[in-house]
């Protein structure tokens, strides 16, 4: 289950996890998540296993953690990914190599 606590616990837990994401992955594949079942996103997420992980969250959240990431980091590869997080999206952390994300992620649209 996810992590209880309160909004500030929470948001201080998903930028934890999302820096330990930007800095072990180097690959992320944006994909969008509207009117995407939660049938269809297990699906997707346990296609993509082991060599991907899925986080979603909030849009501003995203934006601000990577923000605050290559601030701190200097790593400024991931700022590239803020202009692109407008809609529902969710993106897939991956090691292999990003067209077979890709392909788990349409097989499992359908």
């Amino acid at each position: 289950m996810g992590f209880k606590g309160t909004k500030a616990e929470k948001k201080v837990h998903y930028d934890k996890k999302m820096c330990e994401l930007l800095e072990q992955y180097e690959r992320v594949l944006i994909c969008a998540a509207d009117n995407v079942g939660s049938k269809q996103m297990q699906g997707i997420r346990k296609g993509l296993r082991p060599d991907s992980v899925v986080l979603m969250g909030k849009n501003t959240m995203m934006k601000r953690t990577i923000r605050i990431y290559c601030e701190k980091t200097g790593d400024t590869q991931w700022l590239n990914l803020i202009p692109l997080l407008v809609v529902s999206l969710f993106p897939p952390f991956s090691l292999s190599f990003l067209p077979i994300s890709a392909c788990i992620c349409m097989l499992n649209s359908s």
